[in-house]
Protein backbone atom coordinates (compact mmCIF):
# COMPACT_ATOMS: atom_id res chain seq x y z
CA UNK A 1 0.00 0.00 0.00
CA UNK A 2 1.31 3.43 -0.96
CA UNK A 3 1.43 5.91 1.95
CA UNK A 4 -0.72 9.01 1.56
CA UNK A 5 2.33 11.21 2.29
CA UNK A 6 4.05 9.83 -0.79
CA UNK A 7 1.01 10.55 -2.97
CA UNK A 8 0.67 14.11 -1.64
CA UNK A 9 4.39 14.74 -2.20
CA UNK A 10 4.12 13.52 -5.80
CA UNK A 11 1.10 15.77 -6.42
CA UNK A 12 2.95 18.77 -4.93
CA UNK A 13 6.07 18.12 -7.01
CA UNK A 14 3.97 17.63 -10.13
CA UNK A 15 2.20 20.93 -9.56
CA UNK A 16 5.45 22.81 -8.89
CA UNK A 17 7.49 21.40 -11.77
CA UNK A 18 4.78 20.79 -14.39
CA UNK A 19 2.51 23.78 -13.82
CA UNK A 20 4.29 26.57 -11.95
CA UNK A 21 7.54 26.22 -13.93
CA UNK A 22 5.92 26.44 -17.36
CA UNK A 23 7.40 29.26 -19.44
CA UNK A 24 4.14 31.04 -20.24
CA UNK A 25 2.03 33.84 -18.81
CA UNK A 26 0.10 33.17 -15.59
CA UNK A 27 -3.15 33.84 -17.46
CA UNK A 28 -2.46 31.21 -20.15
CA UNK A 29 -1.28 28.64 -17.59
CA UNK A 30 -4.28 29.19 -15.31
CA UNK A 31 -6.68 29.13 -18.26
CA UNK A 32 -5.16 25.87 -19.50
CA UNK A 33 -5.62 24.21 -16.11
CA UNK A 34 -9.14 25.64 -15.82
CA UNK A 35 -10.06 24.23 -19.24
CA UNK A 36 -8.75 20.82 -18.15
CA UNK A 37 -10.79 20.92 -14.94
CA UNK A 38 -13.91 22.08 -16.80
CA UNK A 39 -13.61 19.28 -19.38
CA UNK A 40 -13.04 16.72 -16.59
CA UNK A 41 -16.56 17.44 -15.32
CA UNK A 42 -18.22 17.00 -18.72
CA UNK A 43 -19.68 13.59 -19.63
CA UNK A 44 -17.45 13.28 -22.69
CA UNK A 45 -15.20 10.44 -21.55
CA UNK A 46 -13.14 9.18 -24.43
CA UNK A 47 -13.01 12.59 -26.09
CA UNK A 48 -11.91 14.69 -23.14
CA UNK A 49 -8.26 15.18 -24.07
CA UNK A 50 -9.20 16.18 -27.62
CA UNK A 51 -11.91 18.49 -26.30
CA UNK A 52 -9.47 20.09 -23.83
CA UNK A 53 -6.91 20.76 -26.56
CA UNK A 54 -9.58 22.22 -28.86
CA UNK A 55 -10.97 24.49 -26.14
CA UNK A 56 -7.48 25.57 -25.09
CA UNK A 57 -6.68 26.41 -28.71
CA UNK A 58 -9.87 28.44 -29.10
CA UNK A 59 -9.28 30.30 -25.83
CA UNK A 60 -5.52 30.69 -26.48
CA UNK A 61 -4.70 28.87 -23.28
CA UNK A 62 -1.72 26.64 -22.60
CA UNK A 63 -2.64 23.29 -24.13
CA UNK A 64 -0.26 21.03 -22.23
CA UNK A 65 -0.92 21.98 -18.61
CA UNK A 66 -4.63 21.20 -18.85
CA UNK A 67 -4.30 17.62 -20.11
CA UNK A 68 -3.36 15.98 -16.77
CA UNK A 69 -6.29 17.69 -15.07
CA UNK A 70 -8.68 16.05 -17.53
CA UNK A 71 -7.67 12.75 -15.93
CA UNK A 72 -9.61 13.72 -12.79
CA UNK A 73 -12.46 11.88 -14.43
CA UNK A 74 -11.50 8.29 -15.04
CA UNK A 75 -13.24 4.92 -14.70
CA UNK A 76 -12.85 5.06 -10.89
CA UNK A 77 -14.34 8.55 -10.50
CA UNK A 78 -17.08 8.28 -13.13
CA UNK A 79 -19.91 7.39 -10.76
CA UNK A 80 -19.07 10.03 -8.12
CA UNK A 81 -18.64 12.78 -10.71
CA UNK A 82 -21.47 12.09 -13.14
CA UNK A 83 -24.08 10.48 -10.90
CA UNK A 84 -23.54 11.84 -7.43
CA UNK A 85 -22.58 15.38 -8.36
CA UNK A 86 -23.49 16.37 -11.94
CA UNK A 87 -26.80 14.50 -12.06
CA UNK A 88 -28.02 15.78 -8.69
CA UNK A 89 -26.97 19.37 -9.38
CA UNK A 90 -28.82 19.18 -12.70
CA UNK A 91 -31.92 17.73 -11.03
CA UNK A 92 -31.84 20.47 -8.40
CA UNK A 93 -31.76 23.14 -11.11
CA UNK A 94 -34.42 21.49 -13.30
CA UNK A 95 -36.74 20.65 -10.42
CA UNK A 96 -39.23 17.80 -10.42
CA UNK A 97 -40.04 17.95 -14.14
CA UNK A 98 -37.35 15.34 -14.78
CA UNK A 99 -38.17 12.04 -13.07
CA UNK A 100 -35.24 9.74 -12.33
CA UNK A 101 -34.35 7.36 -15.16
CA UNK A 102 -35.99 3.95 -14.98
CA UNK A 103 -33.33 1.34 -15.75
CA UNK A 104 -35.53 -1.45 -14.38
CA UNK A 105 -37.44 -1.49 -17.69
CA UNK A 106 -34.20 -2.31 -19.49
CA UNK A 107 -33.70 -5.29 -17.19
CA UNK A 108 -37.30 -6.51 -16.75
CA UNK A 109 -38.63 -6.28 -20.32
CA UNK A 110 -40.15 -9.58 -21.34
CA UNK A 111 -40.98 -11.04 -24.70
CA UNK A 112 -41.54 -14.31 -26.43
CA UNK A 113 -38.87 -14.04 -29.06
CA UNK A 114 -35.26 -13.43 -27.92
CA UNK A 115 -34.48 -10.73 -30.55
CA UNK A 116 -37.65 -8.84 -29.68
CA UNK A 117 -36.67 -9.00 -26.00
CA UNK A 118 -33.21 -7.58 -26.69
CA UNK A 119 -34.57 -4.84 -28.96
CA UNK A 120 -37.06 -3.86 -26.23
CA UNK A 121 -34.31 -3.88 -23.60
CA UNK A 122 -32.02 -1.71 -25.70
CA UNK A 123 -34.89 0.69 -26.37
CA UNK A 124 -35.73 0.89 -22.66
CA UNK A 125 -32.05 1.41 -21.84
CA UNK A 126 -31.73 4.33 -24.28
CA UNK A 127 -34.96 5.82 -22.98
CA UNK A 128 -33.51 5.75 -19.45
CA UNK A 129 -30.22 7.27 -20.69
CA UNK A 130 -32.15 10.05 -22.43
CA UNK A 131 -34.01 10.83 -19.18
CA UNK A 132 -30.65 11.30 -17.44
CA UNK A 133 -29.04 13.25 -20.30
CA UNK A 134 -30.48 16.70 -19.56
CA UNK A 135 -29.79 16.73 -15.79
CA UNK A 136 -26.24 15.39 -16.28
CA UNK A 137 -25.52 17.87 -19.08
CA UNK A 138 -26.81 20.88 -17.17
CA UNK A 139 -25.19 19.76 -13.91
CA UNK A 140 -21.82 19.15 -15.57
CA UNK A 141 -21.94 22.59 -17.20
CA UNK A 142 -22.68 24.34 -13.89
CA UNK A 143 -20.20 22.31 -11.82
CA UNK A 144 -17.53 22.47 -14.54
CA UNK A 145 -17.80 26.25 -14.89
CA UNK A 146 -17.73 26.71 -11.12
CA UNK A 147 -14.72 24.41 -10.59
CA UNK A 148 -12.95 25.80 -13.66
CA UNK A 149 -13.44 29.40 -12.52
CA UNK A 150 -12.21 28.68 -9.01
CA UNK A 151 -9.26 26.75 -10.45
CA UNK A 152 -8.35 29.64 -12.74
CA UNK A 153 -8.22 32.09 -9.84
CA UNK A 154 -6.25 29.73 -7.59
CA UNK A 155 -3.70 28.71 -10.22
CA UNK A 156 -3.17 32.26 -11.46
CA UNK A 157 -2.52 33.43 -7.91
CA UNK A 158 -0.22 30.45 -7.27
CA UNK A 159 1.83 31.07 -10.43
CA UNK A 160 2.29 34.77 -9.64
CA UNK A 161 3.17 34.12 -5.98
CA UNK A 162 5.59 31.32 -6.90
CA UNK A 163 7.35 33.45 -9.50
CA UNK A 164 7.72 36.38 -7.12
CA UNK A 165 9.12 34.08 -4.45
CA UNK A 166 11.45 32.43 -6.91
CA UNK A 167 12.72 35.78 -8.21
CA UNK A 168 13.38 37.05 -4.67
CA UNK A 169 15.20 33.86 -3.76
CA UNK A 170 17.18 33.59 -7.03
CA UNK A 171 17.43 37.08 -8.63
CA UNK A 172 20.05 35.92 -11.15
CA UNK A 173 17.65 33.46 -12.85
CA UNK A 174 15.55 34.34 -15.86
CA UNK A 175 12.48 36.25 -14.76
CA UNK A 176 9.26 34.68 -16.02
CA UNK A 177 6.33 36.94 -16.97
CA UNK A 178 3.93 38.01 -14.24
Amino acid sequence: MIPIRYILKRIRLFFIYRVLHVDDTPHRIALGVAVGVFVAWTPTMGFQMLLAVLLATLLRANKLVGIPFVWISNPVTTVPIYHWIDYHVGLTILGSQYPPPNFSKAIMVGGSWWLETWVNRIGAFWEAIWQAFMPISLGSLVVGLTCGGATYLAVRYAVIAYRRHRHRKHPHRKKLPL
